[in-house]
């Protein structure tokens, strides 16, 4: 390097040409050249980083540059990636900058090194990056010469280093922000969605989509919270890679929802350490119950008019996975979500009140029809058998006329209910007008369905209803004396076959035979066709 390089006026054109080049980038790379190659220039250089590290704020440091002098060639290292800041970097931000000089090789940690590892730099600088009273870096020359610098370059660097502080502090904050606009440009195309849908596990679906192509998230929570029972409901859990997976609902005196129910505050761990810290008693979940991998936790609360209705959670494997700026993100979207699945839910009772019949909570005659007809079609189509069951309450009118309409609506009530209770989940169920009750067996065959129709008119006939009644009496206080109620049920049952040209004809097919056993006795079951 000349001598004149040292002149007062160099150092000023050079500074000069700095400041103007970094006013006209946004590009923190280009900036970062721009800076280090003033640094070769005033005091030259075979190794040297610049990497961004804000020691009040807990993401990783982020080297921005990193280049080493190997066989005479500079070349940028692409692989430097430090989890933590290393002991140097600490050490120039509290002491504002220092120098190092060593007379021959040493060992350093590779996480902590780059570069040539057959050689180590022997004269080093090391300066904070200060903007104001921030810390936003720390910059680093090196030489493979042994004394290669004195005090005055480590004054000049640091010199440097705080004309370059404040572009530097402008590019990474542009990049965040242009970060975060993308990110939200993503929210506003998901929030969309979700306001439109109003399926529950579509919206979580969403929900989840989004989160992941904004932030680490390995798995993924959304848990429900019951004010009467005071249990946490889980809605929708996704466990890496991506597999949806079903939990069981839990009191919420303990774990990560019932925590975030009981302080209606957002939790950010980022370390295993602040988990157990927290006190925080963790519901587990999945496949990895003993040996748990997650590191970091981001959870949110789901409030509505000042109302906790649950917890939005993301879950990464890595240590500082999130930071403020995520927790922004997942709290707008958690807000939208709320809405979305407030009215999906409102939506599904709405829909469940119009298919469901007001006294016996079974499905009503439009309902029944619709899903009879699916099953019929598909019956047609597959060649899979198919059972019609009707089922009506012998002498209805009596109970009626001789006690009340109420003891006949106790009489449907409790027949619906013992009806329902012998019944698969597939199989159709409802009450088509009056005492009336029909039923589709699906994938039924003939005596199957006839053994169905056996059982529920013996499970009927043996219901102790003067017993209950009794008990009614006592609790509701509606009865005043006991009755000596005898109960029975006439079933008719067809199947369906290629005579059955739409599904009315095989309704009424059994409908025939509920009749031929009404007509036979009561108290009986008969077959279409027998």
């Amino acid at each position: 390097m000349s001598e004149d390089l040292h002149d007062s006026q160099t150092q000023i054109d050079i500074f000069a040409r700095l400041g103007k080049d970094l006013a006209s980038t946004t590009h923190a790379e280009t900036a970062a050249w721009t800076i280090l190659d003033a640094a070769d220039q005033l005091i030259g250089w075979d190794a040297c980083y610049l990497i961004l590290y804000d020691p009040e704020k807990p993401n990783k440091p982020r080297p921005l540059l990193t280049v080493d002098t190997i066989e005479g060639k500079r070349v940028v290292q692409k692989g430097a990636a430090p989890d933590k800041p290393s002991e140097n970097m600490l050490k120039a931000i509290q002491q504002g900058g220092f120098l190092s000089l060593y007379h021959k090789h040493f060992d350093i940690e590779p996480a902590l090194s780059f570069g040539d590892y057959k050689k180590r730099t022997l004269s080093q600088l090391f300066v904070p990056v200060v903007s104001g009273a921030r810390t936003i870096g720390v910059l680093s020359i090196q030489s493979y010469e042994s004394h290669a610098y004195q005090n005055d370059q480590l004054d000049l660097l640091n010199n440097l280093a705080s004309h370059c502080a404040g572009a530097l502090e402008r590019i990474w904050a542009q990049e965040a922000l242009t970060d975060l606009v993308e990110r939200l440009k993503v929210f506003h195309k998901a929030v969309g969605e979700i306001n439109a849908s109003l399926d529950v596990e579509r919206v979580c679906q969403v929900v989840y989509e989004t989160v992941i192509k904004v932030m680490a998230c390995d798995d993924f929570v959304v848990d429900g919270y019951d004010t009467k029972t005071n249990e946490i409901i889980p809605i929708f859990a996704i466990e890496h890679p991506g597999r949806r997976v079903y939990t069981k609902k839990y009191l919420a005196d303990h774990g990560l929802a019932g925590e975030i129910v009981r302080a209606k505050k957002p939790i950010l761990f980022n370390s295993v350490q602040e988990m157990d810290n927290s006190s925080i008693q963790f519901e587990f979940y999945g496949s990895q119950i003993d040996d748990d991998p997650t590191e970091s936790i981001l959870a949110v609360p789901m409030m509505l008019h000042g109302e906790i209705y649950g917890m939005i959670s993301a879950q990464a494997y890595k240590k500082d996975a999130y930071n403020h700026d995520d927790l922004y993100l997942l709290e707008v979207l958690a807000s939208h979500a709320t809405i979305a699945i407030e009215n999906a839910r409102l939506f599904d009772s709405v829909q469940q009140a119009a298919y469901t019949d007001a006294l016996t909570s079974t499905l009503n005659r439009r309902r029944f029809y619709e899903l009879a007809e699916i099953e019929f079609e598909h019956a047609k189509e597959s060649k899979q058998p198919l059972a019609i069951i009707m089922i009506d309450v012998d002498d209805f009118k009596k109970f009626n006329d001789q006690h009340g309409h109420k003891v006949g609506d106790f009489v449907l009530t409790k027949v619906a209910d013992t009806c329902k209770s012998s019944l698969r989940g597939n199989d159709i169920f409802g009450r088509l007008g009056g005492e009336e009750f029909a039923l589709v067996l699906p994938n039924t065959a003939y005596q199957n369905a006839l053994e169905v129709a056996h059982r529920l008119c013996e499970q009927i006939n043996q219901l102790d209803f003067n017993h209950v009644l009794k008990q009614f009496d006592k609790t509701k206080n509606l009865f005043q004396a006991d009755y000596l109620l005898n109960v029975s049920v006439s079933i008719g049952v067809a199947m369906y076959d290629e005579t059955c040209k739409n599904l009315d004809i095989l309704i009424d097919h059994a409908d025939q035979a509920m009749y031929k056993a009404k007509h036979s006795g009561r108290n009986q079951v008969h077959v279409w066709g027998s």
